[in-house]
């Protein structure tokens, strides 16, 4: 008898912020010895992960009225990647444009936060996690990522 995977009534939803500066610089987090990553917000499925995210940014980083970009990733993960958090996942992408002068009271503020151009994480790409991310920044900084929604997979 095979049992299947039944998901909760709600679904666990993330937003992953790629926080790029003036200088095209992304905003990265210290996971844990050398291992990098980039911020993230749970959402609920009653609420649209830009407005948390937006609220968040607000909060945590004190920049006010942040702009997201109109690229955006989706991946929904299949009830066989529910290993995290043991249910299916809904993540977004979303990309945010941060002055310069807010990207360097952050990584003043705290340590645990650094700049790095695209150069610097396609050659340390293995310290980064998701690593997929630098990939979906790149075809957005470099402009052959069009705008919209794409599905992440």
């Amino acid at each position: 008898m095979t049992i299947q995977h039944i998901p909760d009534a709600q679904q666990d939803r993330r937003a992953l912020l790629l926080l790029v500066n003036d200088d095209r610089q992304l905003l990265l987090c210290s996971a844990c010895r050398d291992t990098w990553t980039i911020p993230s917000v749970q959402t609920g499925t009653g609420t649209e992960p830009a407005d948390e995210a937006r609220r968040y940014l607000t909060t945590t980083f004190g920049i006010g009225d942040p702009q997201l970009a109109a690229v955006r990733g989706v991946h929904t993960s299949g009830s066989d990647q529910a290993w995290e958090f043991e249910r299916v996942t809904e993540t977004h992408l979303l990309v945010c444009r941060i002055s310069n002068e807010d990207a360097r009271s952050t990584c003043n503020r705290d340590d645990r936060y650094a700049l790095w151009t695209l150069e610097d994480l396609r050659r340390r790409r293995r310290q980064v996690t998701p690593q997929g991310v630098i990939t979906f920044l790149a075809g957005f900084l470099e402009g052959w990522l069009p705008d919209g929604r794409h599905t992440l997979h």
